[in-house]
């Protein structure tokens, strides 16, 4: 089995690249924002202080593996559902691994060292990983065909 780490993106900033263009591919690519943009954005968050926007890098073998975000705003107009576990992705060479449960728990150990007591996500497709992990749903929505769980949990 290969050995994994996660390191803060502010630690690691040239990964901001990558984990930027994993982003742009995985969720942004089909909407407005260019990649460019999206990249940029990434390396504002990798020089940020504070804790959100956080991205945390799985590195496996010391190579870039996976990544997930503690974020505000992730669904526009509700944040009553602030903050948010977002972009969970894996790279697929090294998926079925155990590196996004790995991700998700280390995730809401940082949240809960940054005294944040409660979290939301939203997925069209792994909420059964995300409900193995206690998250619970507590809406669900259809939006261009595809019908999401917005689920949270209390951390702590």
């Amino acid at each position: 089995m290969t050995t994994a780490h996660i390191v803060n993106l502010r630690d690691k900033p040239e990964l901001a690249d990558t984990t930027g263009a994993w982003r742009w591919e995985a969720f942004f690519k089909d909407g407005p924002e260019p990649r460019a943009g999206l990249i940029a954005r990434e390396r504002d968050c990798a020089r940020g202080t504070g804790h959100l926007p956080t991205v945390l890098v799985l590195l496996a073998a010391s190579r870039p593996a996976g990544m997930i975000a503690l974020c505000l705003d992730d669904i526009e107009g509700r944040p009553e559902l602030n903050p948010w576990l977002a972009g969970l992705y894996v790279d697929p060479e090294f998926r079925g691994a155990g590196y996004g449960r790995q991700l998700v728990e280390e995730l809401e150990a940082f949240a809960a060292a940054n005294c944040i007591h409660q979290l939301s996500l939203y997925t069209s497709n792994a909420s059964g990983l995300f409900a193995s992990l206690g998250w619970k749903t507590v809406e669900t929505f259809d939006e261009g065909g595809k019908q999401f769980s917005i689920m949270r949990k209390r951390l702590g």
